[in-house]
């Protein structure tokens, strides 16, 4: 799966997808270190992406509406990594069963919405 992480995430985030052999790509990597969190979603959506992101109201906003695919960790930044990795495989499957996702991601577990409010 290809994954985009927002300027927020820890670069841990990007070393642990790529030891499950995932393909992992930095805002900064694809022209975008400045780019707002809508540039981001476009850009992960265009590119069958899922944008991972550690900032919560880019997350409580993707809960509410959902476009593409994202991945909101709730967890510190030098967790991030751990605890994604720890849901990983309960993530994976929400994201390939779905058009438009956000994944919540935390240490009590995982939540995931479709909505559009």
């Amino acid at each position: 799966m290809l994954f985009l992480l927002d300027q927020d995430v820890d670069v841990a985030v990007a070393t642990m997808l790529r030891r499950h052999r995932h393909t992992c790509l930095t805002a900064s990597g694809v022209g975008l270190m400045d780019g707002r969190d809508d540039d981001l979603t476009v850009w992960a959506t265009e590119h069958d992406a899922a944008l991972i992101s550690t900032d919560k109201e880019f997350g409580r906003r993707r809960m509410k509406n959902a476009i593409g695919h994202h991945v909101w960790v709730r967890a510190l930044d030098w967790e991030a990594a751990e605890v994604l990795e720890a849901h990983l495989d309960e993530v994976l499957p929400l994201l390939a069963g779905r058009v438009d996702v956000t994944v919540r991601v935390g240490r009590e577990g995982i939540k995931s919405s479709s909505d559009w409010k």
